[in-house]
């Protein structure tokens, strides 16, 4: 089966797939003329029907150019049924056909032949079933310009450096693309995972996290449409850059009806946009500027602090339901009789304050010795007649209505923020009380949050709302996951009650230590049955990159990286980061690589920056600008470069990185973003 051979099927399979167009087409006229209108009222069988008519039509027009990439052949070993036919983005044609006239999603599972499956004896699993077969063909094609251009052929999983060295060399644009045709086998068996498997996956700079993400909802959706729908799935992403960033592999993988907010997003849904929430960066430059401890920022996103909380919860369930009930004035139940009917249950303080009300009215009504106690103040009292009378058919009636009044409910989640942090000496003996109060405080009165806000605001509103959005998902995915404190994967589990986790990260990308988490065992022992993968090996970068990249680790005392082995050129080091050097460069460059970025150490430099070069018609990109096209060149700070990746980059200031653990993580994250390139400016650390 030669590639004339190949290129003679492509002109079937593309027939069939423009027939398969045209069906879909007539069957969406048949569903139209069908009535509105029903007996039972609005047809929802048309709706529905035209509605996967046109799901089916949107997925062939973004798959039509290259509708597959892969070719399997294998003979069943226990019945003898032979397989002949290709992989691609969506499935035409009846698998059980002998012909090779066929085409399976690589969703399915019998593709994972193709990305794990070794020639002769292997397996897949399907339906809870292991299938044993001899697999006598494993082919990559390449459609190009509607032809094929190429086809390799394998002996062993998709992992050979040659064979990915011509993806690996493809340009960076302003989007991040799918890699359906070169999942490696580490990609894929965590893409693959159950859809109740709660998965950490540790993986170094490059080796694909986000996009191993992206692809793994992208397969839960199409093998579990049964059991979770689109709208049940949240991508928490790190920024809105990072968000615009990844929405076209959202569509060309079919997953674009997911949700993906930022942790920004999800806290102001809930509150208003009436705060603004400052950036990390931000808040630890106002402190390192004014030579302030950060200590209080640890002890503020600890999992110590969530005891703090708890304490303050506890104590607000007390202030507001430890209450004497009084009926026209009269004590007729003391306030520790009261609290009891309020406690027990893990509710949020409305539905408390609904089911305490309702508990004791219910005890008033039907238990004697209660109701004795409390008519009997009433009939003691000093009320008169009539008075009494109501009084008596508000106790024997348990009246819960009347007895929920008595209960103001806080709803305001700001107000007991501040109550909170106002009084909270009174829950923890932390030293630096004085300060953590002082600076929170001042934040809220400017309307702004930091972001180690966050968690405990989160905190504080899972407890008087009941949240039936958050706490109807069922899988959350997190990227730039070691950025989020163990305080926010508490609060983080107790939103999403429902859902299961899938959390992605790198802990030598950490840059925030005091907000950042070291260790993975913490967050699986949070989130509960949680197995943690790895993923080593970067792709993204060239050997040159990486080995300057892992001097970086080895400073940070990690492991260094192994790579693909694809060389792209020295990396270059200038004693200065003038206006005609960076001129220089970008004229040098701009033909070969579409996307040059600009790489900052923070704002103070990207301000330097911005000054300096004015006249070069960069694109500052920030979180007032988060869109770029893909042959901008681009000036930003590391925080914001985190997550993305360009074909050129130029790290603007490479002597204002020193040699202390935050720094060098800010950059090896910098030195990690290019595909192609990497320049060091107004470099002095090597000879």
């Amino acid at each position: 089966m030669s590639l004339e051979y190949e290129r003679e099927r492509y002109k079937l399979l593309k027939s069939m797939f423009d027939a398969y167009k045209k069906e879909l087409y007539e069957n969406r006229l048949i569903a139209l003329d069908m009535p509105i209108e029903t007996d039972n009222g609005f047809n929802v069988e048309r709706e529905t029907l035209i509605d996967d008519i046109d799901e089916k039509l949107e997925i062939l027009r973004r798959h039509i150019d290259d509708p597959y990439f892969a070719k399997l052949i294998f003979e069943d070993k226990e019945d003898g049924e032979k397989f002949n036919g290709y992989i691609g983005r969506l499935s035409v044609g009846e698998v059980s056909s002998p012909d090779d006239n066929k085409v399976v999603d690589w969703r399915a599972p019998i593709s994972d032949l193709y990305y794990n499956g070794k020639l002769g004896d292997t397996s897949y699993k399907a339906h809870g079933k292991e299938y044993n077969v001899d697999l006598k063909l494993k082919r990559q094609i390449e459609i190009k310009d509607n032809d094929v251009k190429s086809i390799y052929d394998f002996e062993d999983a998709v992992s050979s450096d040659e064979f990915l060295k011509p993806f690996l060399k493809q340009g960076a644009d302003n989007r991040l693309k799918s890699i359906v045709a070169t999942i490696q086998a580490e990609q894929n068996n965590i893409i693959r995972l159950p859809l109740f498997q709660n998965c950490i996956v540790q993986g170094v700079a490059g080796s694909g996290k986000t996009t191993v993400a992206l692809h793994r909802i992208s397969y839960l959706m199409y093998n579990y449409k049964n059991k979770i729908r689109p709208e049940e799935f949240l991508i928490i992403s790190p920024n809105e850059i990072f968000m615009s960033y990844i929405s076209s592999i959202l569509v060309d993988l079919d997953a674009d009806k997911s949700n993906s907010y930022s942790l920004n997003t999800v806290i102001l849904n809930l509150i208003g946009n009436k705060y603004s929430i400052l950036s990390k960066h931000a808040q630890y430059e106002y402190l390192t500027k004014n030579n302030l401890s950060t200590k209080y920022l640890t002890f503020k996103n600890c999992a110590e602090f969530k005891n703090v909380l708890d304490k303050f919860y506890s104590n607000l369930l007390y202030e507001t339901f430890h209450k004497p009930l009084l009926v026209s004035g009269i004590e007729v139940l003391d306030a520790d009789t009261v609290y009891k009917y309020f406690l027990g249950r893990e509710d949020t303080l409305e539905e408390l304050a609904e089911h305490g009300s309702k508990k004791l009215g219910l005890a008033l009504y039907y238990e004697e010795a209660l109701k004795t106690k409390a008519l009997s103040q009433i009939n003691f009292s000093n009320l008169d007649i009539t008075k009494k009378e109501q009084a008596r058919k508000i106790v024997t009636s348990g009246n819960y209505g009347f007895i929920k009044k008595m209960f103001k409910i806080e709803k305001d989640p700001i107000k007991l923020y501040i109550k909170f942090i106002s009084n909270i000496e009174k829950f923890c003996n932390f030293d630096e009380c004085e300060m953590l109060k002082k600076y929170t405080l001042k934040n809220i009165k400017q309307n702004k949050l930091a972001f180690d806000d966050l968690a405990p605001l989160l905190y504080i509103i899972s407890k008087i709302d009941k949240l039936p959005y958050y706490n109807g998902l069922k899988c959350v995915m997190i990227d730039e996951a070691q950025d989020l404190s163990i305080l926010m994967y508490h609060v983080l589990k107790v939103i999403f009650k429902n859902a299961t986790f899938a959390i992605f990260g790198d802990l030598a990308q950490g840059i925030y230590s005091y907000q950042s988490i070291d260790n993975w065992e913490q967050v699986s022992n949070i989130i509960g049955d949680c197995q943690v993968l790895y993923l080593n090996k970067c792709y993204r970068t060239s050997v040159e990159i990486m080995e300057e990249a892992n001097k970086t680790l080895v400073k940070l005392g990690n492991k260094q990286a192994s790579h693909v082995v694809r060389n792209a050129g020295e990396v270059e080091h200038f004693k200065d980061n003038s206006v005609e050097t960076i001129r220089k460069l970008i004229d040098k460059f701009k033909d070969e690589f579409k996307t040059i970025a600009i790489i900052c150490k923070d704002e103070f430099d990207l301000k330097d920056a911005s000054l300096k070069l004015k006249d070069l018609n960069l694109v500052i990109l920030d979180e007032n600008n988060i869109n770029y096209n893909s042959n901008d060149k681009i000036l930003l700070t590391v925080q914001t470069a985190k997550g993305l990746e360009f074909d050129c980059v130029i790290i603007y200031n490479r002597d204002g990185f020193k040699d202390d653990t935050m720094d060098l993580r800010l950059l090896y994250v910098a030195e990690t973003r290019p595909l192609h390139k990497l320049i060091l400016c107004n470099d002095n650390s090597t000879k």
